[in-house]
């Protein structure tokens, strides 16, 4: 195989939302970065979820961004309520073709698709290389610092930072999400029919009960729906298997499916949660719940801790009317790798803490913060 060394400031691991916001924040601090991918598409969870909203934004920043540049493509989508808050709703392409584009107009930045990294050099509590696989390449990347936004802690696994890792059966459920089309639209009331129908059908074991915590939005296009799964971890889980079962229940069930037929569904399951870094702090449930403050907050988030119970399903802690709480620059920072950052679900955070910073809006901060953290972080090094 061909072996290329490549020598930046700033390596980021994984392009979602979270990924790609630090990547862009770095580079635009000076610095030159590398931003290494495992799919051929930035966006990481919220394309391969199907996500339709963008939930916990605040508007200034990469934020302010991402925002005005969904809102040229979608005109007609606005800032909405549901329920007691706020979110943005987008299409999945959108969101990809906005990511693509912040990236491209980084001069500083470069990007490796479909990479992945499996070994890594640290010494004294430094990261000093790290080597991935590219279409029968080996890059040998030499950063001064990284940044671990894989979601599922790539660095930290590799580098043996300090770590979280929720007991599988403790952890929060996973999700999938499945595209329908020809949807007989009669009834707007569908989002609560298919909810309490696949419950109905979980009890009396027509369907896997897993299925029991299914939710459903219709998509932007005439006839179109989304069905969001969320199951506890389940050896040997199919999607494609399993939605044709769930899809054909609904087609029996309510009318407005007669015709319909699945359009595209999630690869691949996703977690809520995995390898978290421990950081010079870790962010818990009573610092959301108590709308703390900190000396050193570089992001403020306001969503409720939503925690997927495996038994029990959705369960909601909500922040005081108008409070929200701030998160430190410490929970970023590893405790014992000098020159590792952590930015979206790898952050140093409780998994209930989790269930509130991990949504797209925080995710966006918590990435342009970890950025610019790095970029100061690197220039302090020869």
């Amino acid at each position: 195989m061909i072996s290329k060394t490549i020598v930046c400031d700033v390596l980021v691991v994984g392009s979602g939302v979270s990924g790609v916001c630090a990547a862009v924040s770095a580079s635009r601090k000076g610095t030159e970065v590398v931003l290494v991918e495992k799919n051929d598409f930035p966006g990481g969870t919220a394309i391969i979820a199907m996500h339709r909203y963008i939930c916990g934004l605040h508007l200034k920043g990469v934020g302010l961004e991402v925002s005005r540049a969904l809102n040229k493509l979608e005109p007609e989508n606005k800032i909405i309520f549901m329920g007691k808050l706020k979110v943005l709703p987008f299409q999945t392409k959108h969101l990809e073709i906005v990511l693509r584009n912040l990236i491209k107009a980084q001069k500083k930045l470069k990007v490796f698709y479909n990479t992945t990294l499996f070994s890594l050099n640290k010494e004294k509590g430094l990261i000093l290389s790290v080597r991935a696989r590219r279409a029968g390449m080996i890059l040998n990347i030499q950063p001064k610092v990284v940044i671990d936004a894989s979601g599922e802690g790539v660095v930290i696994k590799l580098s043996r930072a300090d770590y979280q890792l929720t007991p599988l059966r403790e952890r929060q459920m996973q999700g999938f999400s499945v595209r329908l089309k020809g949807i007989e639209v009669k009834d707007q009331l569908l989002s609560i029919k298919v909810p309490y129908s696949l419950r109905k059908a979980a009890k009396s074991k027509e369907i896997l009960k897993c299925f029991r915590f299914t939710t459903f939005v219709f998509g932007s296009a005439k006839g179109e729906g989304f069905c969001k799964f969320n199951i506890p971890y389940i050896r040997g889980f199919s999607i494609n298997k399993n939605a044709a079962i769930v899809h054909n229940y609904l087609r029996k069930a309510l009318p407005e499916f007669k015709n319909s037929y699945i359009a595209e569904t999630s690869p691949c399951l996703v977690e809520r949660e995995g390898m978290r870094l421990v950081g010079e702090y870790i962010l818990t449930r009573k610092d959301i719940l108590a709308s703390r403050k900190f000396y050193d907050a570089v992001v403020r988030g306001d969503w409720p801790i939503e925690f997927w119970h495996q038994k029990n399903g959705q369960q909601v802690e909500y922040l005081k009317p108008g409070r929200f709480y701030e998160i430190p620059l410490r929970v970023l920072h590893s405790k014992n790798i000098k020159n590792l950052f952590a930015t979206g679900r790898c952050i140093s955070a409780t998994s209930e803490a989790i269930a509130s910073s991990r949504v797209m809006g925080t995710c966006i901060a918590l990435g342009e913060a970890a950025g610019t953290a790095a970029s100061k972080y690197a220039r302090t090094i020869s």
